[in-house]
């Protein structure tokens, strides 16, 4: 049983056992109130900055997040390497792992005004596999390798203004800035002529975007008696030209639709669907060896063709919120992000999933 498999069942299975112990509604806050204290009241962990909090509320956090990448792809289609070096590439991606903790804090100076930060660190590993004609000249023969970066990423600060209450529906927008602290000049050993060299890793293995970046979304939630949905569409809007590297990210949009069932007074189930685009790298990475041995391009992320695309994903997840005791109010969350479409530009890795856990404290 490989490692997804584990995860889809021990999903299943929780929500199996849980569900014996459902209870159909349950009188956590008058009929016409909204309420941020009951399980459904907040989206799939992976979501931020999908609640407000009323004056004087506090609120801290902790992510973990897993993404594995495994295989290539052009446009919809699965490829493989030998794909990519018919294309005339010496190096193609076979799969990366990201994982990043992230570390946040919220803060309501008013009912209307949320304020939000967040830290995260990252740790990446890609692996490559070097194509057969060059590997004697680039890589001393070896048919792969592998390179790793880890760091502090990109501080992302955020307000977020409720500007609608109507009983149980409420709706805000949010505006915020990434700041560039992550780093964008890490380094490896790659493959180069008369054998690996320490250079610079393409955009990525780096820890930040290098550009100050514009946060904009607008959420909207309504609860019912033991069920809400709520949807949220956000941006990330590049404010610069370029980084210190020559380069800048694509901006991005992402639309999200989700919607959550108490199976009881702390325990619910939550799912729905994510829409996200990314536009392509804009110009050049500064001091990426473009260049293999016979005319061919050196691998397929130091291109900006290779940068972008659509995708649709599948969100499946679970909220855990402790009512009484001495665990009250501390809420446990998981969600799992599987791929059910996709469209990217040029030659890319394509994902396999993402997987969330979550801890969130209201004070």
């Amino acid at each position: 049983m490989n490692s997804f498999t584990k995860i889809l069942t021990l999903f299943i299975a929780l929500a199996i056992v849980s569900a014996s112990y459902a209870t159909p509604a349950f009188p956590c806050c008058p009929a016409d109130e909204h309420s941020i204290g009951r399980p459904d009241a907040h989206a799939p962990i992976s979501v931020m900055g999908d609640h407000t909090h009323p004056e004087d509320g506090w609120m801290l956090s902790y992510r973990y997040m897993n993404m594995q990448m495994n295989g290539m792809r052009s446009g919809t289609k699965c490829i493989n390497s030998q794909n990519v070096f018919a294309a005339n590439y010496a190096v193609a991606p076979e799969n990366m792992t990201m994982e990043m903790h992230m570390l946040g804090m919220m803060y309501a100076p008013t009912d209307q005004l949320t304020l939000m930060a967040m830290a995260n660190f990252i740790d990446t590993e890609m692996e490559h596999r070097v194509n057969p004609v060059v590997a004697g000249m680039i890589n001393g023969g070896d048919s792969g390798f592998t390179t790793e970066s880890s760091g502090f990423g990109d501080i992302k600060l955020s307000a977020l203004y409720r500007f609608y209450l109507e009983g149980k529906s409420k709706a805000h927008f949010g505006i915020g800035l990434s700041l560039p602290n992550g780093s964008i000049d890490e380094k490896d050993e790659t493959p180069a002529m008369g054998g690996r060299q320490r250079q610079l890793l393409p955009a990525p293995m780096q820890l930040g975007s290098g550009t100050i970046d514009l946060l904009p979304s607008l959420t909207y939630v309504q609860q019912f008696t033991d069920w809400s949905w709520g949807a949220q569409a956000s941006g990330v809007i590049r404010l610069e030209d370029e980084n210190d590297n020559n380069y800048r990210l694509g901006n991005k949009f992402e639309l999200i639709s989700w919607a959550g069932y108490n199976l009881a007074e702390w325990f619910g189930l939550n799912g729905g669907l994510s829409y996200a685009y990314a536009g392509e790298l804009q110009g050049s990475q500064k001091d990426l060896n473009i260049n293999a041995p016979m005319g061919r391009r050196s691998v397929t992320t130091a291109f900006s063709d290779n940068y972008g695309g659509e995708r649709i994903d599948l969100i499946l997840g679970i909220n855990l919120l402790k009512p009484t005791g001495y665990l009250e109010g501390h809420r446990l969350a998981f969600d799992l992000r599987l791929p059910i479409w996709c469209d990217l530009n040029g030659y890319q890795l394509e994902s396999d999933y993402a997987l969330t856990f979550g801890w969130q404290k209201a004070f």
